[in-house]
């Protein structure tokens, strides 16, 4: 077990962050992402001279619920529930900011690391959906998320309407004689 994993053990067993696991972020399970701004808060705080507990925490719960608001606002959201379930003022303050420059200014160490680490994380994500591109597996994935995560289906209602708009034109044209 890696260090930054005792940190975060409650965390990682907790409902709200097992669920992530069906939800699609960056066309990845939410969950990997959120595991790699762990990984990358807990190497950066040291730099930083940040707390490294309160960095992993904040971390594992910095995009809970993060569809429920924009990309400016989903910090708060996150931060709400991150002190609902007990976590101290610290890891809030570094959730609320970690959209920076979108979103507010980081106020603390804590703050900027996780800026940091998500940002990095970000960039990692793509990098690895687009790697998959050429395997097939990033579509794989993303198919499969989008029939496990709850948030899609009425996207996928919505594509299919307009999947069967673009076939109905592709068969008739836009304009149709009589």
């Amino acid at each position: 077990m890696y260090q930054y994993q005792t940190v975060i053990a409650d965390l990682l067993s907790h409902p709200r962050v097992v669920e992530t696991r069906h939800h699609m972020h960056h066309s990845i399970p939410k969950h990997d992402h959120m595991m790699r701004v762990v990984r990358y808060s807990y190497r950066i705080a040291r730099l930083f001279r940040a707390d490294r507990r309160t960095c992993a925490r904040a971390a594992i719960l910095h995009d809970l619920d993060s569809r429920l608001g924009t990309l400016a606002n989903h910090g708060a959201i996150a931060a709400e529930i991150a002190a609902s379930l007990g976590e101290p003022a610290e890891v809030s303050r570094a959730i609320i900011s970690h959209m920076y420059p979108l979103g507010p200014r980081p106020t603390t160490r804590e703050g900027w690391v996780l800026v940091v680490a998500d940002k990095i994380a970000s960039l990692t994500d793509m990098t690895a959906f687009l790697g998959g591109l050429f395997t097939g597996r990033s579509l794989r994935v993303r198919r499969s998320l989008s029939q496990t995560d709850p948030f899609y289906t009425p996207r996928r209602r919505r594509h299919r309407r307009l999947s069967r708009f673009w076939r109905s034109i592709g068969q008739h044209g836009f304009s149709r004689t009589t």
